[in-house]
């Protein structure tokens, strides 16, 4: 299938990418469009990760890069540095893949091609989340064009204030927007020296020990702190749900609780997911009939989750979201086994139209493959690497 779009800001083409990118990641399709929930946790739980950042260290090349912007090292004219840009994150990658290939942006088509999605664009909302970038509201282009105009009018009032007195220069200066008074960055001090020298994908110990240091004190309250403030062992855990049944006791009582809930949701949408197998595999989905074997001795206790608690939580205001999920619900209680089915055929042909829902087309695809998400991991599993890159590299001092 070819896909198109007409984009008219980088935002807006930023937010298609996004999309384009869940589609195509394995196993991550939202057959049911419940991925607003799922994501209201994931930002909570894991602010700034997203599913196709691969490893830390781009947390911080991107800005070194970036910095280099105020500096003049890519030129004054704004859509030459953003092509210079792309072209520097290339040859960095390039670097890196003579030390390490895993999770190196761009490693399954260099040397020969480049990505369509830039490190740049990956990480940029990350960036600005953990406050390594200290504007939020700007965009890469954005900040290119302004610094682009700070530099210029700084050059402007020195060429013009050339035969004035030293102290009229100094005062000029300073009120001039001059880049050199903006404070966009928070870098660790790994960036003054040459930091492409031995450039590799793992994480300096100082490199280390500022990312955990942005993570803790910008997003104290979330889960992605706390690990990393406990220094839990994240790899004993193959799930959020194995992991919030081992910590749940030591955690925050805030924490805890919204945890507690994104467990319970889990629970409670594996209803849908392997009735959604199910019915598109006519029932032959060995996956998925082990699965309800054991989910439907259950159905009640999953059903009494609190979902609106979880409304108000994330103010859900989409009202077939939640009609779907409350039918589901009150067909779970009363354990109707046909209900749900109807519901989750009737929510799929809303979502997609009855010619492109899955439901309809039973028999048109393996039945032994799971088709869609099979449980919600809230970029558990995601945030796992970004951790394990900051605890090796504190190891290297023992921080």
């Amino acid at each position: 299938m070819l896909l198109g779009w007409i984009d008219f800001s980088e935002k807006e083409r930023e937010k298609v990418l996004d999309v384009v990118n869940l589609l195509t990641e394995e196993g991550a399709v939202d057959e049911l469009g419940i991925g607003i929930i799922r994501d209201c946790f994931a930002n909570l739980f894991f602010p700034g990760t997203s599913t196709i950042q691969t490893r830390a260290k781009c947390f911080l090349i991107v800005p070194y890069i970036l910095k280099e912007v105020e500096e003049g090292k890519y030129g004054n004219r704004p859509q030459d540095i953003l092509r210079k840009i792309d072209e520097e994150e290339r040859k960095c990658a390039l670097k890196l893949l003579e030390n390490d290939k895993e999770g190196v942006i761009g490693a399954r088509v260099l040397p020969h091609r480049w990505v369509a999605r830039s490190p740049s664009n990956i990480y940029w909302n990350g960036i600005k989340t953990l406050k390594i970038f200290n504007d939020d509201s700007l965009s890469i282009s954005e900040y290119v064009k302004l610094v682009c105009y700070l530099r210029k009018q700084k050059d402007t009032i020195k060429l013009g204030n050339r035969n004035d007195d030293a102290e009229d220069n100094d005062r000029d200066d300073k009120d001039a927007g001059d880049v050199d008074g903006f404070s966009f960055w928070n870098l660790p001090d790994t960036y003054y020296s040459n930091w492409r020298d031995n450039l590799r994908i793992q994480l300096l110990p100082e490199e280390a020990a500022f990312l955990k240091r942005q993570i803790i004190k910008e997003h104290s309250s979330s889960l992605f702190a706390f690990i990393l403030k406990n220094r839990i062992d994240v790899n004993k855990y193959n799930s959020f749900n194995a992991l919030y049944e081992s910590i749940k006791d030591s955690v925050p009582e805030e924490l805890r609780k919204d945890m507690w809930m994104a467990y319970e949701f889990n629970r409670f949408i594996q209803i849908a997911f392997t009735q959604f197998n199910l019915i598109v595999s006519a029932e032959r989905n060995g996956r998925a009939l082990d699965k309800w074997n054991t989910i439907k001795g259950y159905l009640k206790e999953y059903a009494l989750i609190d979902l609106e608690a979880i409304y108000v939580r994330f103010k859900i205001t989409n009202y077939p979201l939640r009609t779907f999920l409350n039918s589901l619900k009150s067909a779970a209680l009363a354990e109707d086994i046909d209900k749900i089915r109807q519901i989750i055929i009737k929510r799929e042909n809303n979502l997609k139209g009855k010619a492109r829902a899955k439901v309809n087309r039973v028999g048109e695809f393996d039945e032994n493959a799971w088709i869609g998400i099979e449980y919600l991991d809230y970029r558990f599993s995601d945030a796992k690497r970004i951790i394990n890159d900051i605890y090796e590299g504190e190891a290297v001092i023992g921080v």
